[in-house]
């Protein structure tokens, strides 16, 4: 006799004892102490964590078994009580004993009503009392003429479970024999396949209803049927800790089918690529291409299998075989200037950041796509694999002209195909520092493409100027935002889990790293401290500090002292103080907020002249040049007409007719040019309520502002201010309705 020794102090405590006997004398079995020793490893793993006393053989006597059941069900007490056994069992007259070692023709050893007496006492000391036996192994073979096999009905009769702390697992039915295979009983393989994980359930535990369950599935009913017995109130837990199941048990011929083709699949791929990418020509010249195509097939194998059966993601053969194929996406990933891809050739390196490297790719055809690729060495990083595939996810749902289009995804290697813009990141771009209006119009762009992403309920979280692309084109600036990476999207809260900072830390808002899990680092609000730091580097060419805000301020004030007006000055600085605060309920509402200010500086920037004030007829041309930029719109003395700068709503402004001393009247008519751009807002009538709702409570923070309804299209309606200045406020007023209004109509 042995005992494996739990490493439990305290607590719920799991015991257990274990009887495995081949040497009868004159009929000798060939598995249970196999058995016996297969369970007792089991039981010792940490998520069983049992004491466990090993009776073998010579040492399974009637007084061993009995002295160790007796002393853990009388002295102890605990969670868990288990006795098993595997050996014969035996009927003499109508008496049931499991037979002991030493065994004699009239006493073969433990009586079963004996047993059922001590675990009924081990039932007031112990939650859970469990009885698993495993006879007869030999079938037909008994070792006394006036003796039969123990049978499933003896031990229904003589060991009754009567409550929940009572339970009996048995090998088979009564008219049934326990077969045994390659050495060992096919119930208790079954079971030591269950006490390893087979039979976990959704939490990570393994219960003996579970166990039963499995072992029923997994013997096939014409050999022979397990037999439960017991009434359970509750769970009876037996290990925790296990990973959690995440699809239904997987049959072992299934399995085995599978991990057939799986070893076959990767085997092809292997020879394959030996044949294509040892030669550096061969590569480059289409053996990459064939390769990448034939290895996405296998790659789109194996998560469509995980899909389902997800089990199969327990079994180390699997494992092992996903590592290949992870090697072999690596192989491909690493790519050079002249390689074929399936997309067209790479011509040249764009970049590179922390989840990969941009390539441009000449298609052969006059546009040319960039073509972003995955680190290749962190495959197995399943939180980056995450971020990056979300991505892509949501600028695939930004329809927006200078938010970076994406195209295809691919699996071999892990990437995706997207827009290449002609120009380089904002850090590397030049920009004329000593022209304020550039500088503003710039970070406008920036902002109402932000604003447009949280109209969709996107959040960028990873504004910085590696993530801008700025096109230049006869001297003007158009930013693309791209690299959505840390974005997060309100109908898919799973992808940003723990997912932490990522970015520059200068840029990144505190609650990112203090609380990046609460809701905070989910709000607009990170965004809003990132556009305030990127006007920062806007500004002066440079980063801000990271942790020295006040640093930050004053060296932001010394720049804009050389501003033409202290008016623009001021509203920034204070703009910059709010926006990097470290409580975010000081920050702006949102960006439409925090763009106020910048409209604002940008008016009184515009006035060449010196004055505030702005002629009639040059009234419409400014606030067509304040929200739409140099070449965004066509005015007239009256009118100025432009689009939205996402291209989705069309904008008139009108003067309607002097309304006093240096003020006028203005509308301002808003045109959905196509469908509705929101997604959730399809359904004609109540989709244009729902949007008038959300005017109307907008407009009501706008004094003077009133909305009149529009019949054209899809949607229309106008902004009526029956009194609006002649000067730089008024049109900052004017672009203030256009940018809220233009919110209003694309938010979901």
């Amino acid at each position: 006799m042995h005992t494996v020794a739990s490493s439990k102090l305290g607590g719920n405590v799991n015991r257990a004892v274990v009887v495995g006997i081949d040497d009868y004398a004159g009929a000798p079995l060939y598995g249970c102490v196999n058995d016996a020793t297969d369970v007792a490893s089991c039981l010792s793993l940490e998520q069983y964590d049992f004491d466990t006393t090993i009776l073998l053989n010579s040492g399974a006597t009637r007084n061993s078994i009995l002295e160790a059941i007796s002393e853990l069900a009388y002295a102890s007490e605990g969670e868990n009580l288990l006795f098993y056994f595997a050996g014969h069992g035996e009927v003499i007259g109508q008496a049931g004993y499991l037979v002991a070692h030493d065994a004699r023709q009239y006493d073969p050893g433990i009586s079963l009503g004996h047993l059922a007496q001590i675990m009924e006492s081990a039932s007031h000391n112990y939650n859970h009392v469990i009885t698993i036996l495993d006879c007869c192994h030999a079938g037909s073979a008994f070792t006394w003429s006036s003796s039969r096999p123990l049978q499933a009905g003896d031990i229904e009769r003589e060991v009754p479970a009567v409550n929940e702390s009572r339970c009996i697992l048995a090998a088979c039915r009564p008219e049934q024999t326990a077969d045994e295979v390659d050495g060992s009983g096919v119930f208790t393989d079954a079971l030591t396949d269950c006490l390893l994980g087979a039979s976990v359930n959704w939490d990570g535990d393994v219960t003996l209803l579970g166990i039963f369950e499995y072992i029923a599935a997994s013997i096939p009913s014409n050999i022979q049927t397990p037999v439960f017995k017991g009434d359970i109130a509750g769970t009876v837990v037996l290990g925790r800790g296990f990973p959690p199941r995440q699809g239904r048990p997987i049959d072992k011929s299934e399995l085995a089918r599978t991990l057939a083709k799986a070893h076959q699949l990767v085997d092809q791929y292997y020879y394959e690529q030996l044949a294509e990418l040892s030669e550096r020509n061969v590569r480059l010249n289409g053996g990459a291409r064939k390769c990448s195509l034939s290895l996405e097939s296998v790659v789109q194998w194996f998560l469509e299998t995980e899909q389902a059966l997800p089990d199969i993601r327990r079994e180390q053969a699997w494992s092992g075989l996903v590592g290949r194929v992870r090697e072999y996406r690596k192989n491909l990933a690493d790519i050079s200037i002249g390689e074929q891809t399936r997309f067209g050739r790479v011509v040249r390196h764009l970049g590179h950041g922390g989840y990969g490297h941009v390539w441009e790719i000449a298609t052969g055809q006059e546009k040319r796509l960039a073509l972003k690729v995955f680190h290749g060495n962190e495959l197995d990083d399943d939180v980056k694999v995450r971020r990056f595939a979300n991505g892509y996810g949501n600028m695939r749902k930004l329809e927006h002209p200078r938010i970076v289009r994406v195209h295809d995804i691919m699996s071999a290697p892990f990437g995706f195909v997207m827009d290449a813009i002609p120009g380089d990141n904002l850090r590397n771009t030049y920009i004329d520092r000593t022209d304020p209006e550039v500088m503003l119009r710039l970070m406008l762009d920036i902002c109402e493409t932000v604003q447009y992403a949280h109209s969709q309920q996107v959040k960028h979280r990873d504004i910085k100027p590696e993530n801008i692309i700025v096109e230049i084109s006869n001297g003007q600036l158009t930013p693309f935002l791209t690299d959505f990476d840390l974005a997060y999207h309100e109908t898919n809260r799973t992808v940003t889990t723990n997912i932490g900072v990522g970015g520059v830390i200068n840029y990144a808002a505190p609650e990112q790293f203090f609380e990046p899990n609460a809701k905070t680092a989910r709000s607009e609000k990170v965004d809003i401290f990132s556009l305030a730091q990127l006007m920062f580097f806007i500004i002066l060419g440079r980063d801000p500090s990271a942790d020295n805000h006040a640093s930050n301020v004053e060296t932001l004030k010394r720049e804009l002292r050389s501003w033409i007006d202290d008016r623009a000055a001021n509203s920034l600085i204070s703009l910059y103080q709010t926006a990097t605060s470290r409580r975010p309920a000081d920050r702006p509402e949102s960006v439409i907020d925090f763009m106020r200010p910048i409209h604002a500086a940008e008016a009184v920037i515009q006035t060449a002249s010196g004055t505030d004030q702005v002629a009639e007829e040059d009234y419409c041309r400014r606030v067509g040049h304040l929200y739409a930029g140099l070449g965004g719109y066509t005015a007239t003395d009256g009118e100025c007409r432009m689009n939205s700068l996402s291209n989705q709503v069309e904008i008139i402004v009108r003067l309607k007719g002097p309304a006093g001393a240096n003020k006028v009247g203005l509308e301002i008519e808003f045109s959905v040019t196509g469908k509705l751009p929101v997604p959730s807002l399809k359904s004609g009538k109540s989709a244009r309520e729902s949007i008038n709702v959300r005017l109307d409570k907008s407009f009501g923070r706008l004094a003077g502002v009133r909305r009149r309804a529009g019949t054209k299209g899809a949607f229309q309606t106008f902004a009526v201010i029956d009194s609006v200045s002649l000067d730089n406020a008024g049109v900052a007023l004017a672009v203030e309705v256009i940018t809220t209004t233009i919110a209003s109509i694309e938010q979901w």
